[in-house]
């Protein structure tokens, strides 16, 4: 389960409990085999005599070593046989070490010691000669060897060298009693040295454990109970610090604080991200239901004339936006058309908007005056709450008949374009009038025009010419170069060009929404008009 300590898992003050009990079960094993070694020795000595023994082992060693090399010598220096110097060279290599042994074994005793020395110089004078029948040997000179060995002076050194070895055997006899008194002493002095020894040694273990867990497995048993609280989703309680600490757990625990935190945060930003992209979502759902209140399902055919418009949402959030457009043909044959730009963007944007689409529909069926019918849109907008929210909108509203005489009026909107056969320009109103819902009353000026054939009235919002950076807008001057370039281009094309010019500009990436209708009067009059014209003229 979860929260529950394996059982196969140890912890760290167990493991230095066990640590600490098989030290002392070493250490007491060890007490034990050093006294019981010591009181062998002891018993050993006091029985048989063994440091006579072992002085004398260590003296007929050195024998053995010379008769060893005499051997070896003699064989190869007969036979010429490498292997016989195999003996040689091993007794030559063991000699040092067995006399330095046999010297250490009779220090502090003059007799014995001086024993050692002469039979060692009766040895060297032995080895010096070997060393001269050897190379004689390896020279090829087997005679002058033989010849040498015939003399015994070799031979005379090593019964010289017998006979100290066993003048020194007698005399280990006689210093028996000295060594067992010297042991005896040595057994009990060692015994007390390894006793005081374990013991410091089992001190030390002790406070070393006893600090080990303090440094360690406090600051480890804190972050223990961190990791815990993180698991059950306390993220807030940071693991305290310990003073008593190590570096490399104080380390850990700061680096387990800030992870906590990081963790703490990026849970806040990813939720923030799930409740936006929730959010965004949302508006898409909205923007697609009221879509259908905010742009026509299609625009009207008007004869003589081609009307096109495009809508391009703002990309940088896919939120509901506040631009709308709409037209009609009215009973009296004129064209009504609208471009109007709610501030803001949401739900609330949008539903006034489709409002204030809704609301001039209404209007231009009673009556298509401008003046009258901003009147009318502003005293919807109006509003004090509506004000509060800052839900203002700026709308131009233009009205062409069969002649392309025509008129407009612009709540604070941007004034249209005028796309002639030699140029491109902007129609300047007379007057502008407030935003719809900034005063309770207000008078927006009109202003007329002449659509001449082949010419195109271009309608749009602020969000085609502030596309770009604030220091450079895409502005009046670029859209009527686009429209001039595009002039051979369908309406259509023209439109869509426009829109893709300002989004380029954009950075590929509009910040606000757009709307751009076009109105364009054809070229050659229409052929029902001119079939009707004759029609009547015949009759």
């Amino acid at each position: 389960m979860r929260g529950e300590p394996r059982p196969d898992r140890r912890s760290l003050r167990g493991l230095l409990f066990r640590l600490v009990a098989a030290l002392a079960i070493v250490l007491l094993l060890l007490i034990g085999v050093a006294a019981g070694g010591t009181i062998l020795t002891a018993s050993d000595y006091s029985n048989a005599g063994e440091q006579a023994l072992s002085r004398q082992g260590a003296a007929n060693q050195l024998l053995i070593d010379m008769l060893n090399a005499d051997t070896g010598s003699r064989g190869y220096v007969l036979t010429g046989r490498g292997d016989y110097l195999e003996p040689y060279a091993t007794a030559v290599h063991r000699y040092p070490g067995d006399l330095a042994r046999l010297r250490a074994l009779v220090r502090g005793n003059a007799t014995l010691a001086a024993n050692v020395e002469r039979a060692n110089n009766s040895a060297q004078l032995w080895f010096a000669d070997n060393i001269q029948l050897i190379q004689l040997r390896r020279a090829g000179r087997v005679q002058a060897a033989i010849a040498l060995i015939n003399q015994g002076v070799a031979q005379q050194w090593l019964g010289a060298f017998r006979s100290e070895s066993a003048t020194l055997a007698n005399d280990v006899g006689l210093t028996k009693e000295q060594s067992f008194n010297s042991a005896k002493d040595g057994r009990n002095l060692t015994l007390i040295a390894v006793i005081v020894a374990a013991l410091i040694a089992f001190a030390v273990v002790a406070l070393t454990a006893r600090r080990l867990w303090r440094r360690v497995g406090g600051p480890i048993g804190l972050l223990v109970l961190g990791v815990g609280r993180v698991a059950r989703g306390r993220l807030l309680e940071a693991v305290p610090e310990s003073d008593g600490a190590v570096r490399e757990l104080g380390e850990l625990v700061d680096g387990f604080n800030t992870m906590q935190r990081q963790v703490f945060q990026q849970r806040d930003a990813v939720a923030a991200a799930a409740r936006r992209e929730a959010m965004q979502r949302t508006e898409r759902r909205l923007w697609e239901t009221v879509q259908q209140g905010l742009l026509p399902t299609q625009l009207p055919g008007y004869l003589g004339f081609r009307l096109v418009a495009r809508y391009r949402p703002a990309e940088r959030a896919l939120l509901v936006g506040g631009d709308f457009y709409d037209a009609e043909v009215l009973a009296d044959g004129r064209l009504a058309m609208i471009v109007g730009d709610m501030a803001g963007h949401g739900a609330g944007a949008a539903a006034q908007a489709a409002g204030l689409r809704f609301g001039w529909r209404t209007m231009t069926a009673v009556d298509p005056d401008p003046a009258r019918v901003f009147s009318a849109l502003n005293a919807q907008m109006a509003r004090p709450e509506l004000r509060l929210e800052g839900l203002f909108a700026t709308v131009i509203y233009a009205l062409v008949d069969q002649d392309g005489n025509g008129i407009f009026a612009s709540a604070g909107h941007p004034p249209p374009l005028m796309l002639g056969r030699d140029d491109c320009t902007t129609l300047v109103p007379v007057g502008s009038g407030p935003l719809l819902g900034a005063m309770d009353f207000a008078e927006w000026p009109i202003t007329a025009f002449s659509l001449a054939p082949g010419e195109t009235l271009v309608l749009y919002t602020d969000g085609l010419l502030e596309a770009g950076s604030t220091d450079d807008l895409f502005g009046t001057d670029r859209a009527q170069d686009v429209l001039c370039q595009e002039r051979a281009a369908a309406v259509e094309a023209r439109v869509e060009r426009l829109i893709e010019a300002a989004r380029r500009h954009d950075a590929g990436l509009f910040r606000d929404d757009v709307v751009v209708m076009a109105l364009e009067r054809s070229a050659v009059p229409p052929r029902l008009a001119v079939s009707h014209r004759v029609g009547t003229g015949s009759a």
